[in-house]
Formats: C-alpha cells, sequence, structure tokens
C-alpha cells in the first residue's frame, strides 16, 4: 500500500468516526481498526491524536 494511500484512509477513518462518536470518544485503536492499518502507521504518520485531529480540520481548510 502507497504511503498516500494509508494516509487518506487513517484521515477517511478518523473523519468517519469523529463524527459518529465525538473526539474524545473515538480511540486512536478504533481509527485504526476502521482504516485497517496498525497503531504504528497512525503514529509515524501523525505522532499523536491532536495532529491526527488536526490533520482532519486541514483537509477542511485546504483550498480546491
Amino acid at each position: 500500500m502507497a504511503q498516500s494511500e494509508t494516509v487518506d484512509r487513517i484521515l477517511d477513518a478518523a473523519e468517519e468516526l469523529f463524527a459518529e462518536r465525538g473526539f474524545s470518544e473515538t480511540s486512536l485503536r478504533m481509527i485504526t481498526s476502521h482504516a485497517r492499518v496498525n497503531l504504528a502507521a497512525v503514529n509515524y504518520h501523525f505522532g499523536s491524536k491532536k495532529a491526527l485531529i488536526q490533520a482532519v480540520f486541514a483537509r477542511f481548510l485546504t483550498p480546491f
């Protein structure tokens, strides 16, 4: 799997779960399970849950 595909899967899963459950009720393990990646991939690409949340928001703030 390409690196950008992994990042997209993580961001897609995080976006969906954050919308459904909220930030505090969504764990990184839930996100990794939903995205079908391991926890190390999330830590490698984002470093923390806070950074992942910021990346999800950045998707919406990026001009088309």
